[in-house]
C-alpha cells in the first residue's frame, strides 16, 4: 500500500458511508440541512478541481475547513484535500515511473510531501480559491524533478502524518481585559479561581448572566456534556470545596461555535465591507466558512487571532466572580 491508498484508506475509515459538511464542519451546526456522504462528495470535488478549481465555492470551503482544523490540530480536513487531489496523479506518476526508471512509491511520496509543504506556505497571503492549483502545480513539477534526477530532492517527513493515522470513531460578548495577569499567579489553583471569577464578572450584566446560568443547569443536570471531560483531563487539578470535579468546561463553551462576518468583524474593530476585502483578496488573517452566499466565523479561530486563551474555568468560580461584580455576596 503506497502513500496514496494509505490517504484514500485513511479517509474512508474516518467518514465511513456518512454524511459529510464542508461548511462549518458539524452537521448539526449547518444552516444547510441537505449533505451529501463522503464518496458522492469526494467525486464532486475531484470534478470540480479538475473543471476549475479557482471558481469552485466547494473547494473554496474544503480549503477554509483544512485551515480552520489545522487550527485545532486536526489533521481530518488536510487528509481529506489531499484525498480529493491525488486521484489525479496516478496515472500521471506511473508514467513518469515508467518512463524515467524511477520507483513509483517514491515518486507518490514526494508529490504527497510537496502538497504538504505548499499547504504549508500558502497558509496567509493566498486566496482559498488558488491554494488548490497550486498544490497541484507545484507536486507535478516535483514529480518530474524526482523522475529526471533520480531520486526525490524533497524530505517526506510531514507524511507520517498519514503512515502513522490513528482513525478516530466516527449579542455576542467577548473581552481580553482584566486588571490582574493570571501568569503572574505562581499558586495554580489561585490562578484558576481568579480565570473563572473573571469570566463571570465580564459575563454579568443586564440579562447576559441568564444564558451563561442556564449552561451552568445543563452542565449539573447532565443536559449538556461539551468538552467537560476533556477540560476535567487537561486540567488535572484536585481541589476541595468545589460543588462537583466534572463541572469544569472551556469559557469557548459559552459561545457559539461560529458567528457572522459582522459580528467578528466587530470584535476586531473592523467594518464588515473591510471584512470582506481582505477576505477577496486571501489576507484575512484566519480562515472563514462559506455558507451559501455569506461567510460564518470560527469562534475559537476568531478568539486565537484576539489572543484570548481558551482557558478551563469551574462553574463555581465563575458564578462567584459574577456575584460579585452584581454587588452581592459569596
Amino acid at each position: 500500500m503506497d502513500v496514496f491508498d494509505r490517504i484514500e484508506w485513511g479517509v474512508r475509515e474516518i467518514f465511513k458511508e456518512g454524511p459529510i459538511c464542508v461548511h462549518v464542519g458539524n452537521i448539526e451546526e449547518c444552516d444547510i440541512k441537505r449533505h451529501p456522504i463522503y464518496p458522492k462528495f469526494r467525486s464532486e470535488a475531484i470534478a470540480a478541481g479538475i473543471r476549475s478549481a479557482s471558481t469552485s465555492r466547494l473547494w473554496e470551503s474544503m480549503i477554509t475547513m483544512g485551515r480552520l482544523s489545522d487550527m485545532e490540530k486536526d489533521d481530518t480536513w488536510r487528509l481529506v484535500i489531499l484525498d480529493c487531489i491525488v486521484p489525479c496523479f496516478r496515472p500521471l506518476s506511473s508514467r513518469i515511473s515508467r518512463d524515467f526508471q524511477v520507483d513509483r512509491d517514491e515518486i507518490r511520496s514526494t508529490m504527497v510531501a510537496v502538497l504538504l509543504e505548499v499547504w504549508g506556505n500558502t497558509g496567509m497571503g493566498v486566496s482559498p480559491r488558488h491554494v488548490r492549483d497550486r498544490m497541484v502545480k507545484t507536486a507535478i513539477e516535483a514529480a518530474f524533478r524526482c523522475g529526471k534526477s533520480g531520486s526525490s530532492e524533497y524530505s517526506v517527513d510531514e507524511i507520517e502524518i498519514i503512515s502513522q493515522l490513528e482513525m478516530p470513531a466516527p449579542d455576542f460578548m467577548m473581552k481580553k481585559s482584566s486588571i490582574i495577569d493570571v501568569n503572574s499567579i505562581r499558586d495554580a489553583i489561585t490562578a484558576e479561581q481568579v480565570r473563572g471569577e473573571r469570566v463571570g464578572a465580564l459575563f454579568q450584566g443586564p440579562g447576559r448572566f441568564d444564558a451563561v446560568r442556564v449552561f451552568h443547569d445543563d452542565l449539573r443536570t447532565g443536559r449538556r456534556s461539551g468538552s467537560v471531560g476533556q477540560a476535567v483531563k487537561t486540567s488535572g487539578m484536585l481541589r476541595s470545596g468545589i460543588s462537583d470535579p466534572n463541572l469544569y468546561y472551556y469559557i469557548s463553551d459559552l459561545y457559539p461555535s461560529y458567528i457572522g462576518l459582522r459580528e467578528a468583524a466587530n470584535v476586531m474593530g473592523i467594518t464588515e465591507s473591510a471584512a470582506h476585502r481582505l477576505i477577496r483578496a486571501g489576507q484575512f488573517p484566519f480562515p472563514v466558512a462559506r455558507v451559501g452566499r455569506s461567510y460564518r466565523v470560527s469562534v475559537k479561530a476568531l478568539m486565537h487571532f484576539m489572543e484570548i486563551q481558551d482557558v478551563i474555568v469551574h462553574v463555581d468560580d465563575v458564578e462567584n466572580g459574577a456575584l460579585h461584580a452584581g454587588g452581592g455576596a459569596r
